[in-house]
Formats: C-alpha cells, sequence, structure tokens
C-alpha cells in the first residue's frame, strides 16, 4: 500500500532538513548554491549530451559522487524544478530503495519520480514562508519562489489546504527555518506594505 502521508511528510522533513543543511534562509532558493555545497556537479546537457528522449533531467552516480545533467533548451524556471528534482532523489537516497544509478526527470511518474516532485516544490516554495507572507495567488508565488507557472498553481492549491487546517509550526524543523528566514520576512513584509500603499494610492487618485 502506498502511505501518501508518510511519503508526504518524508519528503516534506527532506526538504526542511536540506534548507537547514545549506543554511537557505531566503527566496528563490538557489539549487546551484545547494549542490555546490554539496558535492553534486551540476551540467547542462549541451555540454555533455547524456538525455534521453523525453528526458528534462537526470542524477547519476559513479560509485563515489554525484552528477545532475539538466536540458539547458528549457526556460530559467523549468530548469530550477529539474535540478530540485534530482536534488530530491539524492538527498532522499533513492540510490539505496532502488537498483538503478540512474534517475531521470521525465513525463512518467513513478513512486521514485512523485517523492523527487514533492521534495522539489517543498525545497522552492516552502508553505511556511508563503503563508507568513500570505501569499495566495499562483502568479505570485511563482514569481517570488521562480518556479514554473503549472507548479505555482498546484502550490497554490495546496496553500488553500494548508491555511485551512492551521497547522504551522507543529514541527521543531519548521520553527527552525522560521527563525532562519524572519530577518528576509521581515524585509519582505515591508516591501508588501509599500507596494499595498502604493496601490491604494492609485486607487484613490484614479477615483
Amino acid at each position: 500500500m502506498y502511505d501518501y502521508y508518510g511519503i508526504y511528510t518524508a519528503c516534506r522533513d527532506a526538504a526542511w532538513r536540506c534548507q537547514l543543511d545549506f543554511e537557505v534562509c531566503r527566496l528563490p532558493v538557489k539549487v546551484l548554491g545547494i549542490a555546490r555545497r554539496a558535492g553534486i556537479h551540476v551540467v547542462k546537457n549541451s555540454d555533455v549530451n547524456e538525455l534521453r528522449k523525453s528526458e528534462f533531467g537526470v542524477s547519476i552516480f559513479d560509485g563515489s559522487s554525484w552528477t545532475i545533467v539538466y536540458d539547458d533548451t528549457l526556460e530559467l524556471t523549468e530548469e530550477r524544478i529539474v535540478i530540485a528534482h534530482e536534488l530530491g532523489h539524492i538527498f532522499l537516497g533513492h540510490e539505496y530503495k532502488y537498483t538503478t544509478r540512474r534517475f531521470a526527470f521525465t513525463q512518467t511518474k513513478l513512486r521514485s519520480e512523485k517523492e523527487a516532485d514533492m521534495f522539489a516544490v517543498r525545497l522552492l516554495a516552502p508553505a511556511f514562508a508563503l503563508h507568513e507572507l500570505n501569499i495566495t495567488k499562483a502568479e505570485d508565488i511563482a514569481s517570488l519562489c521562480g518556479i514554473p507557472k503549472a507548479v505555482a498553481r498546484e502550490r497554490a492549491q495546496r496553500m488553500e489546504l494548508l491555511e485551512t487546517r492551521g497547522r504551522f509550526y507543529s514541527s521543531q524543523l519548521e520553527r527552525r527555518l522560521l527563525e532562519k528566514f524572519e530577518p528576509w520576512l521581515i524585509d519582505q513584509r515591508s516591501i508588501y506594505s509599500k507596494m499595498a500603499e502604493l496601490e491604494m494610492e492609485n486607487i484613490h487618485q484614479n477615483k
């Protein structure tokens, strides 16, 4: 039986640990910085011609180190989600669960691929940060987090559910991340407040 909630919490917690371990404290998350600090090589497919038909990215283990190859013809936001997805394979330890040493980002979503997807979205668009800034619209999530609009729409739907549940910060990991993000969140709240004031001024001027 596929324990969806158990898998979800494992992927979510792995994303939080990744953010803590690599000192992520603002958005958009720098996926190349995480890979560099983890000793993971990230290369463009145009340089190595490794990707097979229908693949957008792969993570390859040679016995001692990992290499991520991504399709550099994609849009920047799509490249970011592909690299985050491949980081998910690596940090979730899929090399110990499955026989292959080559994981690919494709349209086909096996269990390991779904897990990597969960990790990637929660790494790049952490729910607590969106909650703290009251970011609910897909276009705003896409802009703030640097993710594709289609992914942002799914994240917006998920945020509606999370806001309804109202169970933020029940995890010590999430509370630790909030503390790390707080200086950036304070700056962002100030920016959004000024933007709201300007918008109200424009409304009054155009009456």
